[in-house]
């Protein structure tokens, strides 16, 4: 029998074509809440925008909302490189509360070093985020918080393209 391991997605990698592209193997598993901690847009991503980062706050009404996947344990290599593992997230081992059972899963959070509150998402990430809260049906004050983040276009016309035609992929 392969290997294989949970993740805990809460950021652009919430929805499972998204993610697919990074990780072949990965399947849906189950929704999940994370308490004791508040999603945030303030990692500072490769590109210079604000990226998502599950803060823990220990304050028990605080949640973040993600997804779990299955995922060979072949491929994480694939997703440490993609989410710059070591050098802007560091792994964090967890239990998420799902629908009927509890995950002990992995997630990614962010390096103190990478944070800057003054940073704002570009529109295509904030989109991959929604969508994916969206495909998950996330409870709807929750994904009225993400939709209340401000965001801004990509300067990079390259780049913004490449995702849009992502998003339209999501769409399906």
């Amino acid at each position: 029998m392969r290997e294989t391991l949970m993740y805990f997605a809460y950021g652009s990698n919430l929805h499972p074509v998204r993610l697919g592209e990074r990780v072949p193997s990965s399947e849906l598993v189950d929704v999940g809440r994370l308490p004791g901690h508040r999603l945030r847009f303030h990692k500072r991503g490769r590109d210079g925008s604000g990226k998502c980062d599950a803060v823990r706050t220990g304050v028990a009404d605080d949640v973040v909302w993600g997804a779990v996947f299955r995922l060979a344990a072949h491929e994480r290599p694939q997703l440490d490189a993609a989410e710059g593992l070591g050098h802007e997230y560091h792994l964090h081992d967890t239990v998420v509360e799902g629908r009927t059972r509890r995950h002990t899963v992995f997630t990614y959070l962010a390096h103190p070093a990478t944070l800057d509150d003054a940073l704002r998402p570009y529109d295509w990430y904030h989109r991959l985020v929604l969508a994916g809260a969206r495909l998950h049906e996330f409870p709807a004050s929750y994904v009225e918080v993400i939709e209340a983040v401000d965001s801004h276009p990509d300067p990079d016309r390259d780049r913004a393209e490449q995702h849009r035609l992502l998003l339209e992929r999501l769409r399906g």
